[in-house]
């Protein structure tokens, strides 16, 4: 089981036959197409870049990993060259390239999540998510993934990347004692993906936290919208945490509350 971004971004085959792992040399300017739920094709522009910043986002992400559930480390070792894809498409408006925990100003970095970086579904107001933990009170289909706006409790929009911004979702952990979970479904663009199981009572019970990997990645590009629903099937007190990356500006990373 690969566990290393490192390793996986060298692995990635380039035209001179060399990976994505290089210490100098530029990566040209590529397009990248992604195809939607509905079959639609969609182009992103993915900016030139150092291959040392790249080597830069691959060394950070592998410390970050070193202390992870294997299987949490797998699903970003897998998912590495599109994690770099996705840091090219935000840094064509960015321009600056990933500087990582040494970055600056309009410099990208990456951070895993946490649940103070996303919008509570249940508030009414903009409300920041205190936890991960949620009180389900009976069988429900709510939201999970959403925008911070005041549209109501579970009728919230899509969330929104600026247009120096994206994520990647690759699935999801639970340590719950009893999950309730037994669903989710992805929305992008406003186009739903099919519903995918999660029976996290069957996910790899000797590895510790339950785990569920996503049929698809969810990748968010800058200026897109996408959503998360979710569907409890029964009450109880649930901790489904999402398993990914922000991609952000330095200069939007100082806020070490809600950053």
């Amino acid at each position: 089981m690969q566990t290393s971004v490192v390793e996986a971004l060298k692995a990635v085959i380039q035209k001179d036959d060399k990976g994505l792992y290089r210490e100098t040399g530029r990566i040209e300017e590529q397009m990248l197409k992604t195809i939607t739920p509905t079959g639609q094709t969609r182009e992103h522009k993915m900016a030139e870049m150092d291959y040392h910043d790249i080597k830069i986002f691959a060394d950070e992400m592998d410390i970050a990993l070193k202390h992870q559930n294997p299987y949490v480390a797998a699903l970003f070792a897998k998912n590495a060259e599109g994690m770099v894809n996705l840091i090219r498409a935000v840094n064509v408006e960015t321009a600056s390239g990933f500087k990582g925990a040494n970055g600056s100003g309009r410099q990208l970095d990456a951070l895993m999540f946490r649940a103070e970086q996303f919008q509570n579904p249940d508030a009414a107001g903009v409300a920041a998510r205190a936890s991960w933990i949620r009180a389900i009170v009976a069988a429900a289909t709510p939201q999970f993934i959403i925008h911070p706006d005041a549209l109501g409790i579970n009728t919230h929009g899509d969330l929104t990347m600026a247009i120096n911004e994206g994520i990647a979702v690759f699935g999801f952990a639970n340590p719950a004692a009893a999950p309730c979970v037994s669903a989710i479904q992805p929305d992008y663009l406003a186009q739903a993906y099919n519903v995918q199981n999660c029976d996290f009572e069957l996910a790899n019970p000797f590895v510790g936290d339950a785990i569920v990997e996503m049929k698809q990645p969810l990748y968010l590009y800058p200026s897109e919208a996408g959503r998360i629903d979710i569907r409890y099937y029964r009450a109880g007190n649930d901790e489904m945490r999402p398993i990914g990356i922000w991609v952000k500006m330095s200069q939007t990373l100082r806020a070490l509350a809600t950053s």
